[in-house]
């Protein structure tokens, strides 16, 4: 077959669906020589593909990363180019699929609904009437619908109750090789050179409402003025959007050089810095798969979540995890219960990122 992956969504400054783009692409990589592959990627992320890829696997710079000339390539570029490569299949792995199907079968992803399930957590765009049209559309047109838990197909099936629920394949991704446990000395090397106060407890993720950072900073405030708690606050992680009232929150007296913002880690050294924090706390109100939990206790990292949708799927019997919705109540009187705790905590059945990737490979050669 030939097969072609959309990879015109994708971000330098990875979040979780960037995660799982660029793992699908290198480990298809890894385990099929046989079916043909192209990557229709933007300009800027060309070097990406500079090496390392086998003779099956080609690429194409399609766009440029400003978010309009991108959908002009996604929705007129795309099937254009595919239909004259000749493919059988294309994966569209963000959400939406080009309106012009063409002959080729077509694999979408969507990661999770929170735009239509929690529309004041995302931007103006996100939870605009036309995006969740095109997001619908793009749910009906599709030959397969491809999800990473049973928490987002079922979100799929309440919003759109006529889909048929044999289209959609819950394909769990794994997470990176890179995460594991580290030698402490390369530890020590990381959390100095990026400056994290010692020690810590951490956060990752985008600074954004769905992440419910606020429950967390008052979660610890308590713990601060209590004098319960001697660990620092560090949260990893690019400024989103709606961060304004978490940056005040931060600067009231007991939080003043306690709470740490360390922007956005590069990838090569995110497993030192988790592997450096005596806890990590994910309180998210919703997450389509979550890996942020997960890569914390491949490094051998305590976790405390909330239990909402696939964090309760992921974490059960592994995670220290809140009832429903995470809450400074619900945090405080763990906090400094954990934060002692060192001995690893795996995912029963926890897989490498080449696993979840041949589920994708199956998916591609199921009749439309």
């Amino acid at each position: 077959m030939r097969i072609a992956i959309d990879f015109t969504s994708f971000i330098s400054q990875m979040t979780g669906v960037d995660t799982y783009m660029k793992q699908l692409v290198w480990n298809l990589a890894k385990i099929d020589r046989i079916n043909q592959y192209r990557i229709y990627h933007n300009y800027e992320d060309r070097r990406l593909f500079a090496a390392g890829l086998p003779l099956n696997v080609s690429h194409c710079s399609l766009s440029t990363r400003p978010r309009p000339v991108r959908l002009l390539a996604q929705q007129v570029l795309l099937p254009a180019a595919v239909s004259g490569w000749g493919a059988d299949v294309v994966h569209s792995p963000s959400f939406i699929m080009p309106y012009l199907r063409g002959a080729a079968r077509h694999v979408l992803m969507v990661h999770d609904m929170t735009s239509f399930s929690h529309p004041h957590c995302h931007i103006a765009l996100r939870r605009s009437w036309l995006y969740r049209r095109v997001v619908l559309a793009s749910l009906r047109r599709a030959d397969v619908v491809v999800v990473p838990s049973q928490a987002t197909r079922q979100a799929i099936l309440e919003f759109l109750p006529d889909l048929q629920p044999d289209r959609i394949h819950v394909t769990v991704p794994g997470i990176g090789e890179e995460f594991r446990l580290c030698d402490p000395a390369s530890v020590r090397e990381v959390v100095a050179r990026l400056k994290l106060p010692q020690p810590y407890i951490l956060c990752v993720g985008t600074l954004e409402p769905r992440k419910n950072l606020p429950a967390l900073v008052e979660s610890y405030r308590r713990l601060v003025e209590a004098g319960a708690i001697k660990e620092h606050l560090v949260l990893v992680g690019k400024l989103g959007w709606g961060f304004e009232s978490l940056l005040k929150q931060i600067q009231m007296p007991a939080l003043r050089g306690r709470v740490h913002l360390a922007g956005y880690v590069d990838q090569k050294d995110l497993p030192a810095v988790y592997a450096g924090a005596r806890l990590f706390v994910y309180p998210s109100l919703h997450e389509g798969f979550g890996f942020p939990p997960l890569e914390a206790m491949a490094c051998g990292v305590p976790v405390i979540s909330a239990r909402s949708s696939s964090l309760a799927e992921n974490l059960e019997r592994a995670a220290e995890a809140c009832v429903g919705k995470f809450t400074p109540d619900c945090a405080g009187g763990d906090l400094p219960r954990r934060r002692r705790v060192r001995r690893l905590y795996l995912r029963p059945g926890q897989q490498p990122a080449a696993a979840g990737v041949e589920e994708d490979r199956v998916v591609y050669a199921k009749p439309s």
